[in-house]
């Protein structure tokens, strides 16, 4: 299972980098406003991460928020984007509650296997 994780983990990051890179023109949208697909992508990426990797979340979150920021900054050599900061504080927070909702997740599975 971690196996299968840890390939997802690399595999949401890798989606991330080709979509936010993406020329202008190519860009694929879901219809939700981008704030909110920022925030959704992070936060699933930030929750199959923090499955695959377990403790220290804080250092996940950390590598994501600077991969994002990353990602935002290189946008400015993509013709027809550019870098936000409110898209950069989207896929932040979005990391951060994916972590929060893997960790609980988490310690739920836990307190039921171990109640039954």
């Amino acid at each position: 299972m971690i196996t299968l994780l840890r390939t997802a983990t690399w595999a949401c990051v890798t989606i991330l980098a080709v979509l936010s890179l993406l020329p202008g023109k190519d860009m694929l949208r879901s219809g939700l406003p981008g704030h909110i697909e920022h925030f959704i992508a992070y936060a699933g990426t930030g929750m199959v991460a923090t499955a695959a990797y377990g403790p220290p979340n804080l250092r996940t979150v950390m590598l994501l928020w600077a991969y994002a920021g990353l990602l935002e900054y290189l946008q400015r050599f993509s013709p027809g984007r550019h870098p936000a900061v409110g898209d950069f504080l989207s896929s932040a927070f979005g990391t951060l509650c994916g972590t929060i909702a893997s960790i609980i997740l988490r310690r739920a599975v836990r307190y039921l296997t171990v109640a039954n």
